[in-house]
Protein backbone atom coordinates (compact mmCIF):
# COMPACT_ATOMS: atom_id res chain seq x y z
CA UNK A 1 0.00 0.00 0.00
CA UNK A 2 1.09 3.56 -0.70
CA UNK A 3 1.24 5.81 2.38
CA UNK A 4 0.84 9.55 1.85
CA UNK A 5 2.43 11.93 4.37
CA UNK A 6 -0.09 13.77 6.51
CA UNK A 7 -1.13 17.14 5.14
CA UNK A 8 0.05 20.10 7.13
CA UNK A 9 -2.77 22.27 8.33
CA UNK A 10 -2.27 26.04 7.74
CA UNK A 11 -3.59 28.96 9.77
CA UNK A 12 -7.14 29.91 9.22
CA UNK A 13 -8.14 33.48 8.51
CA UNK A 14 -9.72 33.78 11.95
CA UNK A 15 -6.52 32.61 13.63
CA UNK A 16 -4.46 35.17 11.68
CA UNK A 17 -6.87 37.91 12.63
CA UNK A 18 -6.61 36.94 16.31
CA UNK A 19 -2.79 37.07 16.14
CA UNK A 20 -2.89 40.47 14.44
CA UNK A 21 -5.32 41.74 17.09
CA UNK A 22 -3.05 40.53 19.89
CA UNK A 23 -0.01 42.21 18.32
CA UNK A 24 -1.96 45.46 17.88
CA UNK A 25 -3.06 45.29 21.52
CA UNK A 26 0.52 44.76 22.72
CA UNK A 27 1.75 47.69 20.62
CA UNK A 28 -0.98 49.95 22.01
CA UNK A 29 0.08 48.99 25.53
CA UNK A 30 3.80 49.46 24.90
CA UNK A 31 3.82 52.69 22.89
CA UNK A 32 2.68 55.06 25.68
CA UNK A 33 5.34 53.66 27.98
CA UNK A 34 7.95 54.00 25.25
CA UNK A 35 6.98 57.61 24.55
CA UNK A 36 7.03 58.37 28.27
CA UNK A 37 10.55 56.95 28.51
CA UNK A 38 11.62 59.04 25.52
CA UNK A 39 10.22 62.21 27.07
CA UNK A 40 11.97 61.44 30.35
CA UNK A 41 15.22 61.17 28.40
CA UNK A 42 14.54 64.48 26.63
CA UNK A 43 13.75 66.14 29.96
CA UNK A 44 16.99 64.82 31.44
CA UNK A 45 18.93 66.18 28.45
CA UNK A 46 17.21 69.56 28.81
CA UNK A 47 18.15 69.70 32.49
CA UNK A 48 21.74 68.79 31.62
CA UNK A 49 21.80 71.68 29.12
CA UNK A 50 20.69 74.18 31.76
CA UNK A 51 23.20 72.76 34.27
CA UNK A 52 25.99 73.25 31.74
CA UNK A 53 24.87 76.84 31.17
CA UNK A 54 24.75 77.57 34.90
CA UNK A 55 28.21 76.05 35.36
CA UNK A 56 29.51 78.51 32.77
CA UNK A 57 27.82 81.39 34.64
CA UNK A 58 29.40 80.19 37.88
CA UNK A 59 32.88 79.90 36.39
CA UNK A 60 32.59 83.34 34.82
CA UNK A 61 31.46 84.81 38.15
CA UNK A 62 34.48 83.26 39.88
CA UNK A 63 36.73 85.15 37.45
CA UNK A 64 34.79 88.44 37.28
CA UNK A 65 32.75 88.50 40.54
CA UNK A 66 29.46 89.04 38.64
CA UNK A 67 27.55 87.15 35.97
CA UNK A 68 27.35 88.62 32.43
CA UNK A 69 24.42 90.59 31.06
CA UNK A 70 21.65 90.35 28.56
CA UNK A 71 19.72 92.61 26.22
CA UNK A 72 19.61 96.40 27.00
CA UNK A 73 22.64 96.34 29.29
CA UNK A 74 24.47 99.11 27.50
CA UNK A 75 27.65 98.94 25.38
CA UNK A 76 29.57 96.48 27.57
CA UNK A 77 29.25 93.67 25.00
CA UNK A 78 28.44 91.33 27.87
CA UNK A 79 25.30 89.79 26.37
CA UNK A 80 25.46 86.25 27.74
CA UNK A 81 24.21 84.67 24.49
CA UNK A 82 26.19 86.97 22.17
CA UNK A 83 23.12 87.89 20.13
CA UNK A 84 23.47 91.64 20.79
CA UNK A 85 27.24 91.91 21.09
CA UNK A 86 28.91 94.31 18.67
CA UNK A 87 31.15 91.63 17.20
CA UNK A 88 28.18 89.49 16.18
CA UNK A 89 25.98 92.39 15.05
CA UNK A 90 28.76 93.73 12.81
CA UNK A 91 29.08 90.48 10.86
CA UNK A 92 26.51 87.81 11.83
CA UNK A 93 27.23 85.75 8.72
CA UNK A 94 30.70 84.87 10.00
CA UNK A 95 29.35 82.93 12.96
CA UNK A 96 27.50 79.64 13.13
CA UNK A 97 25.90 80.83 16.35
CA UNK A 98 25.89 84.24 18.08
CA UNK A 99 27.14 82.44 21.18
CA UNK A 100 30.56 82.29 19.57
CA UNK A 101 30.89 85.99 20.49
CA UNK A 102 29.72 85.48 24.08
CA UNK A 103 32.01 86.01 27.07
CA UNK A 104 30.80 82.58 28.25
CA UNK A 105 31.94 80.77 25.11
CA UNK A 106 35.33 79.74 26.51
CA UNK A 107 33.67 78.06 29.50
CA UNK A 108 31.94 75.48 27.29
CA UNK A 109 33.59 72.33 26.00
CA UNK A 110 30.78 71.87 23.45
CA UNK A 111 28.04 74.31 22.49
CA UNK A 112 26.21 72.53 19.67
CA UNK A 113 22.54 72.18 20.68
CA UNK A 114 23.28 73.09 24.31
CA UNK A 115 20.74 75.94 24.11
CA UNK A 116 18.09 73.76 22.49
CA UNK A 117 15.58 71.75 24.49
CA UNK A 118 15.26 68.40 22.64
CA UNK A 119 11.50 68.43 23.17
CA UNK A 120 11.21 71.76 21.32
CA UNK A 121 12.40 70.14 18.05
CA UNK A 122 13.40 73.36 16.38
CA UNK A 123 16.29 74.39 14.14
CA UNK A 124 19.57 74.26 16.04
CA UNK A 125 21.01 77.67 16.96
CA UNK A 126 18.03 79.54 15.47
CA UNK A 127 16.71 80.52 18.90
CA UNK A 128 17.64 80.19 22.55
CA UNK A 129 15.20 78.00 24.48
CA UNK A 130 16.92 79.12 27.69
CA UNK A 131 16.78 82.88 28.21
CA UNK A 132 18.04 85.20 30.93
CA UNK A 133 15.76 87.30 33.16
CA UNK A 134 16.60 90.73 31.85
CA UNK A 135 17.12 92.58 35.16
CA UNK A 136 19.46 89.94 36.58
CA UNK A 137 22.29 91.23 34.41
CA UNK A 138 25.52 91.70 36.34
CA UNK A 139 24.30 89.96 39.50
CA UNK A 140 26.85 89.06 42.16
CA UNK A 141 26.83 85.31 42.91
CA UNK A 142 26.47 85.92 46.67
CA UNK A 143 23.16 87.82 46.50
CA UNK A 144 20.67 86.83 49.19
CA UNK A 145 17.57 88.38 47.58
CA UNK A 146 14.41 86.35 46.90
CA UNK A 147 12.11 86.27 43.91
CA UNK A 148 8.40 85.50 43.86
CA UNK A 149 5.80 84.39 41.35
CA UNK A 150 2.02 83.82 41.55
CA UNK A 151 0.66 80.31 41.07
CA UNK A 152 -2.63 81.81 39.88
CA UNK A 153 -2.89 84.91 37.70
CA UNK A 154 -6.57 85.03 36.75
CA UNK A 155 -7.52 87.99 38.98
CA UNK A 156 -5.83 90.49 41.37
CA UNK A 157 -6.98 88.69 44.54
CA UNK A 158 -5.58 85.34 43.39
CA UNK A 159 -2.37 87.08 42.30
CA UNK A 160 -1.80 88.17 45.91
CA UNK A 161 -2.98 85.00 47.65
CA UNK A 162 -1.05 82.53 45.50
CA UNK A 163 2.41 84.09 45.69
CA UNK A 164 5.27 81.60 45.99
CA UNK A 165 9.03 82.02 46.46
CA UNK A 166 11.44 80.41 44.01
CA UNK A 167 13.87 77.83 45.41
CA UNK A 168 16.70 80.16 44.53
CA UNK A 169 17.33 83.40 42.66
CA UNK A 170 16.39 82.50 39.06
CA UNK A 171 18.68 83.50 36.20
CA UNK A 172 17.82 81.30 33.21
CA UNK A 173 14.25 80.54 32.20
CA UNK A 174 13.08 77.96 29.68
CA UNK A 175 11.04 80.22 27.45
CA UNK A 176 7.74 79.39 25.77
CA UNK A 177 7.94 78.70 22.03
CA UNK A 178 5.20 81.13 21.09
CA UNK A 179 5.49 83.84 23.78
CA UNK A 180 7.82 85.13 22.55
CA UNK A 181 10.67 83.09 21.16
CA UNK A 182 9.57 82.37 17.60
CA UNK A 183 9.84 85.12 15.00
CA UNK A 184 6.62 83.93 13.31
CA UNK A 185 4.69 85.17 16.36
CA UNK A 186 6.53 88.46 16.61
CA UNK A 187 9.08 86.98 18.98
CA UNK A 188 12.72 87.84 19.49
CA UNK A 189 15.69 85.50 19.52
CA UNK A 190 17.59 87.85 21.84
CA UNK A 191 18.25 85.44 24.72
CA UNK A 192 16.42 87.65 27.23
CA UNK A 193 13.25 87.02 29.23
CA UNK A 194 11.19 90.17 29.67
CA UNK A 195 7.85 91.89 29.10
CA UNK A 196 5.10 89.41 28.23
CA UNK A 197 7.48 86.45 27.77
CA UNK A 198 6.25 83.21 29.32
CA UNK A 199 7.62 79.97 30.72
CA UNK A 200 7.22 76.92 28.56
CA UNK A 201 5.26 73.95 29.90
CA UNK A 202 6.61 71.33 27.50
CA UNK A 203 7.90 68.99 30.21
CA UNK A 204 4.64 67.57 31.49
CA UNK A 205 3.43 71.08 32.29
CA UNK A 206 6.76 72.25 33.70
CA UNK A 207 9.75 74.38 32.70
CA UNK A 208 13.44 74.37 33.61
CA UNK A 209 15.00 77.14 35.69
CA UNK A 210 18.68 77.83 36.33
CA UNK A 211 19.45 79.52 39.66
CA UNK A 212 22.22 81.95 40.57
CA UNK A 213 23.85 79.39 42.87
CA UNK A 214 24.32 77.05 39.90
CA UNK A 215 21.49 74.65 40.73
CA UNK A 216 18.68 73.72 38.36
CA UNK A 217 15.02 73.17 39.16
CA UNK A 218 11.59 73.10 37.56
CA UNK A 219 8.43 75.16 37.86
CA UNK A 220 4.86 74.44 36.83
CA UNK A 221 3.72 77.81 35.51
CA UNK A 222 0.12 78.97 35.37
CA UNK A 223 -1.23 78.56 31.83
CA UNK A 224 -4.54 79.21 30.17
CA UNK A 225 -6.25 76.45 28.15
CA UNK A 226 -5.08 77.76 24.75
CA UNK A 227 -1.30 77.33 24.31
CA UNK A 228 -1.22 79.66 21.29
CA UNK A 229 -3.15 82.59 22.80
CA UNK A 230 -2.29 85.08 25.52
CA UNK A 231 -4.73 84.63 28.38
CA UNK A 232 -5.20 86.11 31.83
CA UNK A 233 -4.21 82.75 33.33
CA UNK A 234 -0.72 82.83 31.81
CA UNK A 235 2.29 83.43 34.05
CA UNK A 236 4.41 86.13 32.40
CA UNK A 237 7.71 87.84 33.14
CA UNK A 238 5.86 90.90 34.40
CA UNK A 239 4.39 88.83 37.27
CA UNK A 240 7.78 88.09 38.88
CA UNK A 241 8.98 90.29 41.73
CA UNK A 242 12.41 90.69 43.34
CA UNK A 243 12.32 90.94 47.14
CA UNK A 244 15.25 93.10 48.22
CA UNK A 245 15.92 95.80 50.81
CA UNK A 246 12.43 95.39 52.30
CA UNK A 247 10.70 96.13 48.99
CA UNK A 248 9.48 94.36 45.86
CA UNK A 249 10.89 95.27 42.47
CA UNK A 250 9.82 94.31 38.91
CA UNK A 251 12.32 92.34 36.85
CA UNK A 252 10.55 92.27 33.48
CA UNK A 253 12.21 95.36 31.96
CA UNK A 254 15.58 97.05 31.91
CA UNK A 255 17.29 100.15 30.53
CA UNK A 256 20.65 100.94 28.99
CA UNK A 257 23.24 101.25 31.72
CA UNK A 258 21.35 99.10 34.27
CA UNK A 259 24.03 96.41 34.34
CA UNK A 260 24.42 95.38 38.00
CA UNK A 261 21.17 97.06 39.10
CA UNK A 262 20.07 93.91 40.89
CA UNK A 263 22.96 94.19 43.37
CA UNK A 264 21.59 97.47 44.72
CA UNK A 265 18.05 98.00 43.39
CA UNK A 266 16.65 101.52 43.68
Amino acid sequence: MCHRPPRRRGFTLIELLVVVAIIALLISLLLPGLEKAREQARTAKCMANVKQCMLAFTLYAQDHFVIPGTYWDGPQNLDWCGRNNARFMASPGQFRSPFQTSVLFKYFAEVDKVFECPTARRQTNAFFDYTMIIRMAGARPDLQWKMTYPENTTNPVQLINSVRIFDGLPILVEEDDFFFNRSSTGGFDDGSWAGRDQFTNRHNGRAMIGYLDGTVGMIKPAKGPNPQAEETGDLQAQHLKLRAKGQEWPVWFSETGKFGWVNNPR
